[in-house]
């Protein structure tokens, strides 16, 4: 059977996916493109089947959401966070707004992928799609928006014939409400250190259930918590989206210019950095209540007196109202160590030989990317994975990531000293990681295709950041200009010692959760000035100085971006035409005649 030809494939329907479809049609309307995602509506990881009454985004109104749509100011918290249905609705309206509700095509998964490469390096995929519409897809350009954080990762435990508790993935959690609803399910054990379990402990404490949450001892520890204000005067995430916070932030993209040397050159600068660092820290755990008792003393991130720097295990928000003090008032005993086995009686047992009943276990064990369709052979060539052992590939992949790392220590003195129980992290740095960051240049694409002129294929969302939306939506016009030979990109060389540096950079800014995905959560500004500036067009988006480092960047400040860009393009064109003209002529067409057509 032939294959179904279209132009464009978008895999995923979420911020990222959304956007990208967008932003391809705004440069080519008349392109046949259509959107694949697994889910039942659209949304990704905001679709309704994946929502509870308790999930709150991590940031607030004004901060998540596209420039060119702004969210409506329904189901907001007192501190400004927003909930998962004002979220979901805002994605469902936005494509129905903007024409894309008609070419999703939910309920599907990608299996399989074959490159088709081009005669002169241009190349093209075929997707073997099962479920509501399954079939063979033949596209010229694959856009994959599915994330760093689309599969979920399930653990197996040993488990006795009799224990007959439902386990779920936390991903699962809106599918099972009725379960836990429920007054069979009393006793509720959690698995997990990171959001989703934070997240996953609020429902079940809110709906009176008992709860025994445990968390992994040794590792990274768990998330490292802010509180949703600081002091009761600034929003954290506000305080998170101000250049001023990147300027402490030991940044790999910040390696110049008079406030990089002072905060990591200078001693005085490194000791006001530090004493900053300490102080927000110090507010997270009076805010928390980590001091409370010794139940909650055991949520302290890795790195108790500075956890929120490092960020062993990643950054998150107390977004939803009264999160501390419903952990403080409910049943739930934290537990530090490994579970064992799920045994008989429904008992759940840890190595330590410690056991307890439960109803229900829901694993939080979070997701990595969705690499699997891409196979063993697509994966390395696309950058999602690393080379074959004992390759040249991979032994020049290991010089150059070991060198990176050297550059990351001299830049940032205070990177190469990670402080107790992260050191071991920090001592792999050095060695590629199989199962880390992608090599990505910008974090998008593969230096190995780019090199042979293959535009064919570009990644979304494979960087977390504190601003999703934001940056998708950036990534998605820096993208589509890839895809469309509007920009140029650098030699091989050159791509893979930006992506080795990144790379060596994000697993020792963020020890714990940047040695498996691409990290950058007090630097997304940084980044966002790369790809503008890549693009040829304003990156400090205020009005002055001051409001540029000082008052918190939001996307409403990157409305247009998209114009100015092609503004851009047509005086290039019309640059190059003036040139051509000189060079047939002997003189240069006027530009400002040239522009008056």
């Amino acid at each position: 059977m032939e294959p179904e030809k279209v132009d464009v494939v978008v895999v995923g329907a979420g911020w990222s996916g959304l956007i990208a479809a967008k932003t391809y049609l705004d440069f080519e309307p008349e392109a046949n493109l259509v959107i694949i995602d697994n889910q039942s509506t659209l949304g990704g990881t905001w679709a309704q089947e994946r929502l509870y009454p308790t999930l709150y985004a991590q940031t607030k109104l004004g901060l998540f959401e596209y420039s060119c749509y702004p969210m409506r100011n329904e189901g907001i918290s007192a501190d400004g966070y927003i909930s998962c249905k004002t979220i979901h609705t805002y994605l469902c309206e936005f494509a129905q707004d903007f024409g894309l509700t008609h070419r999703a095509r939910l309920q599907c998964s990608v299996q399989n992928l074959q490159h088709l490469p081009g005669a002169t390096g241009e190349g093209g995929w075929t997707l073997d799609v099962t479920g509501a519409h399954p079939g063979t897809l033949q596209c010229k350009k694959l856009i994959w928006a599915a994330g760093a954080i689309s599969e979920p990762v399930v653990p197996r435990y040993p488990k006795a014939a009799t224990f007959s508790a439902p386990v779920i993935h936390s991903g699962d959690t809106g599918k099972h409400l009725d379960v836990i609803g429920s007054e069979k399910t009393r006793s509720v054990t959690v698995v997990g250190g990171g959001k989703s379990a934070f997240d996953t402990v609020f429902l079940l404490l809110k709906a009176g259930k008992r709860v025994d949450w445990v968390i992994r001892d040794g590792g990274s520890g768990p998330l490292s918590m802010m509180p949703p204000t600081i002091l009761g005067l600034f929003n954290s995430m506000d305080v998170v989206s101000t250049r001023f916070l990147g300027l402490f932030g030991s940044s790999i993209m910040n390696t110049d210019g008079p406030a990089y040397k002072f905060f990591n050159k200078t001693r005085i600068g490194r000791v006001v950095a530090g004493a900053w660092w300490k102080t927000v820290n110090s507010i997270a755990v009076w805010s928390n209540g980590y001091n409370k008792s010794p139940n909650a003393d055991k949520l302290r991130p890795v790195s108790r007196d500075n956890g929120i720097f490092w960020a062993a295990s990643g950054l998150g928000a107390a977004s939803v109202p009264d999160y501390w003090k419903v952990f403080h008032a409910g049943d739930c005993t934290v537990h530090r160590g490994v579970i064992d086995s799920l045994a008989d009686n429904n008992a759940v047992v840890l190595r330590s030989g410690e056991r307890f009943q439960a109803d229900m276990v829901i694993t939080c064990t979070g997701f990595d990317k969705s690499a699997r369709a891409f196979g063993d052979d697509l994966q390395p060539l696309c950058g999602l994975a690393a080379n074959p052992e004992g390759s040249v590939d991979e032994a020049r992949w290991a010089a150059l990531e070991a060198d990176a790392s050297d550059e990351v220590d001299e830049l940032f003195p205070v990177l190469s000293r990670p402080p107790a129980g992260l050191e071991g992290h920090a001592l792999g740095s050095k060695k590629p990681s199989r199962d880390g960051p992608s090599r990505h240049y910008r974090r998008m694409i593969s230096p190995y295709l780019a090199a042979q002129g293959d535009r064919s294929l570009f990644f979304l969302c494979m960087l977390h950041t504190a601003s999703t939306p934001l940056v998708v939506e950036m990534q998605s016009l820096w993208g589509v200009a890839f895809m469309l030979g509007l920009i140029d990109v650098p030699s091989l060389d050159e791509m893979e010692r930006e992506a080795a540096l990144w790379n060596a950079w994000t697993r020792k800014r963020y020890p714990g959760i940047g040695r498996t995905h691409s990290y950058a959560i007090f630097d997304f500004q940084s980044y966002l000035d790369q790809l503008l500036g890549d693009l040829g067009v304003r990156t400090h988006r205020k009005g002055n100085i001051l409001a540029d480092i000082f008052v918190p960047s939001r996307p409403r400040d990157y409305s247009g971006v998209a114009d100015e860009f092609r503004a851009v393009l047509q005086i290039r064109h019309l640059q190059t035409e003036g040139k051509m003209g000189a060079d047939k002529n002997g003189s240069a067409v006027p530009l400002l005649s040239a522009m008056g057509t």
